[in-house]
């Protein structure tokens, strides 16, 4: 049986209670981990007494271990159970996920996943801004984890003749990374500027799962183009921001530069 003490159960009755469960409950272990109250190797309570305890369903439970697995946070050994993994490590150099407390000061610190890659083939906001592509559009979506504190999601399109590449490589290169860096080092396109509108929008079902919201919440909605040499479109980036205390930075400029350096 679970202790009430535990960093678990305690987190997860401390969540905002508008989270879908099986978000509440990932917040709760990462925060945990991330605070030190689960050390690495420690061993998790299995799924149903997870549920049990929590009052959640063994369902909620099994999705959000097999999230927390597929990040890293946790792993299973065979005929053991499932234990704390190494701590992850933020990203650096964001750009766009770049948020403070309401006073400003020091950046939250900024993880990813991906929840799906695949090649989109129609048009949309992203034909626009990049122009057609016979190939189609490489479009990866991730979850955005601000500090263990709230989730962000992100639909990033690139140009499937050029950028297909992406779908091809292994998944566990994405987790943690800035994907402009793989641009850059693996594809010669550096970002050099970008430009955003941002909107107020209702979340739809597949970006509020992602955020771990009620669909049809309002959040914020910012789409963002990034271009490379010669100014040329590269990428267009959907960012969804659910409501949320901290503040958001705006200026779209690599970080320690101004805008008449771009």
């Amino acid at each position: 049986m679970i202790p009430a003490q535990s960093p678990i159960i305690v987190r997860f009755a401390a969540a905002p209670s508008t989270m879908v469960k099986h978000t509440r409950l990932r917040h709760a272990i990462v925060g945990a981990i991330e605070a030190g109250e689960l050390s690495m190797g420690t061993k998790i309570v299995g799924e149903r007494e997870l549920s049990a305890a929590l009052g959640v369903s063994l369902g909620t439970a099994q999705k959000a271990l097999g999230q927390l697995v597929n990040e890293g946070f946790l792993v299973r050994r065979q005929g053991h159970g499932t234990y704390v993994g190494s701590v992850r490590r933020p990203i650096t150099g964001s750009w766009h996920f770049r948020f403070v407390g309401a006073d400003g000061g020091i950046e939250l610190p900024v993880f990813t996943s991906v929840a799906e890659r695949r090649i989109e083939t129609g048009e949309g906001p992203w034909s626009i801004a990049l122009g057609a592509d016979p190939k189609g559009y490489v479009m990866i979506r991730r979850s955005i984890d601000v500090d263990g504190k709230f989730l962000c999601a992100s639909e990033l399109y690139l140009p499937a003749s050029r950028f297909a590449r992406l779908l091809r490589m292994a998944q566990k290169r994405f987790t943690d990374t800035n994907l402009k860096t793989i641009l850059a080092d693996e594809f010669a396109a550096p970002t050099l500027q970008s430009q955003g509108l941002a909107h107020v929008v209702r979340l739809d079902k597949q970006t509020a799962e992602i955020i771990g919201v009620a669909s049809g919440v309002a959040g914020i909605q910012v789409d963002v183009t990034g271009r490379s040499f010669g100014r040329i479109p590269i990428t267009f980036q959907r960012i969804s921001v659910p409501q949320t205390s901290y503040a958001l930075k705006l200026d779209f400029n690599p970080p320690g530069t101004d805008a008449g350096d771009i």
